[in-house]
């Protein structure tokens, strides 16, 4: 192989070697175009896969918004109702399901006076059919105060009068003096009557049941404040209707009568240590003030 002709196929190959390598950008550049628009193809895919998905939450969000703040005159009230109704099964807790109960009949009960204090009959009269719904589920799953019976008082009897005791006459004694000395005779007590009090009945419960909410304090035997005690209704009972906060108050609800007497039971277990007390009060109005409880032993 002559000089020239080895030239030639060097030079060919020179050729040759520049064309791969541009054919390798070419297609080093076509491939990353390629992988950019595939991304930015998938990407609009998912977001428009995604736009029907989030209208629908934004709707759903935006009518449960709107369902849970309607009011009376509204006619996602309806729903509204359902909705706080189902919502009493996830309260577990009997402290948390009463006070969510009497939240929502406080509640009703001032949404059907807005709409009586309007003048718009109509809903107020529905406002007022779901206060008594209301008030039907918070009779049924609210705790029963147990009725106790008034032990009726002793009937007041008569003192015995004291009989006198007769006095003997006296005996004259015989003188030698022509007249007799008489011995003057002694007066006999009068009996004195004594007053008996006859003490004033106790009124028997009256009227149909409605919801009471006791209140009070426990303190400790050293006079601080008894968080932690449990407060039943019943002794028979092993439900705490309350758990005392840390300063010692506490806040029951109940079904009751007027003039219906309540007795509340605590109790706190501290190690071997079982501490009691008891409250007792009268009902008078809807919210009854119980007295101060000390625990002992």
């Amino acid at each position: 192989m002559n000089e020239e002709r080895l030239t030639g196929l060097l030079g060919s190959l020179r050729t040759e070697r520049m064309d791969r390598i541009a054919d390798d950008r070419i297609r080093a550049k076509l491939e990353n175009a390629w992988t950019a628009r595939q991304r930015r193809r998938s990407f609009s895919v998912r977001l428009r896969r995604l736009v029907p998905v989030l209208a629908t939450l934004v709707l759903f969000a935006g009518l449960g918004a709107a369902t849970l703040t309607a009011r009376g005159e509204s006619a996602l009230y309806g729903v509204r109702i359902a909705i706080e109704d189902a919502a009493i099964a996830l309260h577990t807790d009997p402290e948390d399901r009463a006070e969510y109960i009497l939240a929502l009949l406080d509640q009703r009960q001032a949404e059907a006076a807005r709409l009586e204090s309007t003048g718009n009959a109509a809903a107020a009269s529905k406002a007022r059919q779901i206060e008594e719904d209301t008030l039907r589920i918070a009779r049924a799953m609210l705790p029963v105060a147990p009725e106790v019976q008034p032990v009726p008082a002793p009937a007041p009897t008569d003192s015995p009068t004291p009989v006198p005791s007769p006095t003997p006459s006296p005996t004259p004694t015989p003188t030698v003096a022509p007249t007799a000395t008489a011995t003057a005779r002694p007066s006999t007590p009068r009996p004195t009557a004594t007053l008996t009090r006859t003490p004033a009945p106790t009124p028997a419960p009256t009227g149909s049941p409605i919801l009471v909410t006791a209140s009070g304090l426990v303190r400790n035997w050293d006079a601080t404040p008894a968080s932690g005690v449990c407060v039943r209704l019943s002794t028979a009972s092993t439900e705490c209707l309350y758990t005392t906060k840390a300063d010692g108050t506490y806040k029951v609800s109940m079904s009751g009568k007027i003039f219906q007497t309540i007795t509340l039971y605590f109790t706190r277990q501290d190690g071997t240590v079982l501490w009691k007390g008891t409250a007792t009060a009268t009902i008078k109005t809807a919210t009854v003030q119980m007295p101060d409880v000390k625990l002992a032993k």
